[in-house]
C-alpha cells in the first residue's frame, strides 16, 4: 500500500498506480500509525501531512517516504535515517514559482493594491486622492538566503533596478554584495526570507531583528511562518517600526481562528500557493512520485531526489 496524506497530481497518482495501490488518507493530515496497515510500504505527502517518529517505529514494512516539494520539516528525518526509511523529495523544482510569487507579493505590498482593490470596490474611487505606492527601483532589496529561490528573486530584484545584497551564507551567482543578517536589515528597504525552517532559524525575526529594520521597510516571507516572531511583528506594525508584512506562509497552518494579527491592514497573507502553479505543481507531484516507484521496484531514484541529512 501506498499512503497519500494529502492528495497528489494526476499523473503523479497514476505513476504510483504502477507499484501499488495509493490510498488517499482523508481525514487527518496527521498520520495515526496505530490506524494503519502494517503492508504500508510507502508514505507521501505535500506540505500539511506530517510523519511523525512513530510511523518509523510501527510500520514494518515502510521503504520510503516522499514528499512533493523541498522542505522536509514536516518528515521526521532522523526517525527515517534510524530506521533504514528513504526519503526523497523534489529540491529546487519549486524555485522560480516560488519567486514569482514573491515579487507579486512585493509589489502588491508596496503598491498597497488589495487596500486600494477593496476601496474601489465599495465605492471609494477618491481613494486615489493622495496615494503613494512605493516604487521599487532603487530601493535596496535584502535576500535572507541565497539558495535557488532566493538566487532568482535576487535577480527579479536587479531586473527591477534595485540595489540587491544578500546574507553573507550562500553561493549566488552573481557577485552581489553579501552582509551579515544584521547589516541587512538595517539597510534593506525590502527583505525577503528565503531560508529554510530549523532550530537556529525559528523566530529569526524577533524584537531585536525588527528593531534594527529601516523605517518602512516591508517585510517578505516565502519560507516557513516561524521564520518570523508574531508577537513581535504585531508589535512592530503597530509601532510603525515597519511598513508591512507579506506572505504565503504563517505558524501554524492554517492560521488559528483567534488570531486578529492576519487582519491586520499591514498584512498580505496567500494560503501557502507560491508553488502551486500549472508547471510546478505537476512537476513536484511527479518527480517525488517517480523517485517513490524507483525505490519500491528496486531500482536507484535520482540522486537528486534522495534525502541525505
Amino acid at each position: 500500500m501506498i499512503l497519500l496524506l494529502e492528495t497528489v497530481h494526476p499523473d503523479a497518482h497514476r505513476l504510483l498506480e504502477t507499484v501499488g495501490d495509493p490510498v488517499v488518507l482523508s481525514e487527518t493530515h496527521v498520520l495515526d500509525a496505530d490506524r494503519c496497515s502494517g503492508k504500508v510500504r510507502a508514505i507521501v505527502t505535500r506540505g500539511l501531512g506530517q510523519v511523525p517518529a512513530t510511523a518509523f517505529g510501527r510500520l514494518g514494512c515502510l521503504e520510503v517516504v516522499g514528499r512533493c516539494g523541498a522542505g522536509l520539516d514536516n518528515v521526521d528525518t532522523d526517525a527515517a535515517a534510524h530506521a533504514g526509511v528513504v526519503v526523497v523529495h523534489a529540491p529546487g523544482v519549486t524555485s522560480h514559482a516560488v519567486a514569482e510569487h514573491a515579487l507579486m507579493l512585493m509589489l502588491a505590498l508596496a503598491r498597497r493594491v488589495t487596500e486600494v482593490d477593496r476601496s474601489v470596490r465599495a465605492g471609494n474611487w477618491e481613494v486615489r486622492n493622495g496615494f503613494e505606492g512605493v516604487e521599487l527601483r532603487r530601493k535596496r532589496l535584502g535576500v535572507v538566503g541565497l539558495g535557488a529561490t532566493g538566487s532568482r528573486i535576487a535577480e527579479f530584484g536587479s531586473a527591477l533596478g534595485m540595489d540587491v545584497v544578500g546574507t553573507v551564507r550562500g553561493s549566488p551567482k552573481s557577485d552581489m554584495a553579501r552582509l551579515s543578517l544584521e547589516e541587512l536589515l538595517r539597510t534593506s528597504d525590502v527583505v525577503q526570507l528565503c531560508v529554510p525552517l530549523t532550530d537556529e532559524t525559528r523566530d529569526l525575526i524577533g524584537p531585536r531583528q525588527f528593531g534594527a529594520m529601516k523605517p518602512g521597510a516591508l517585510l517578505i516571507n516565502t519560507a516557513r511562518g516561524a521564520l518570523v516572531n508574531l508577537e513581535a511583528l504585531a508589535n512592530a506594525l503597530d509601532q510603525g517600526q515597519i511598513g508591512g508584512y507579506a506572505a504565503d506562509v504563517w505558524e501554524p497552518e492554517p492560521p488559528l481562528q483567534t488570531e486578529k494579527l492576519i487582519a491586520h491592514n499591514r498584512i498580505l497573507v496567500t494560503p501557502h500557493v507560491a508553488a502551486l502553479t500549472d508547471v510546478t505543481y505537476r512537476e513536484i507531484c511527479m518527480r517525488t512520485a517517480a523517485a517513490v516507484v524507483a525505490v519500491l521496484s528496486g531500482q536507484e531514484p535520482d540522486r537528486q531526489c534522495v534525502y541525505r541529512g
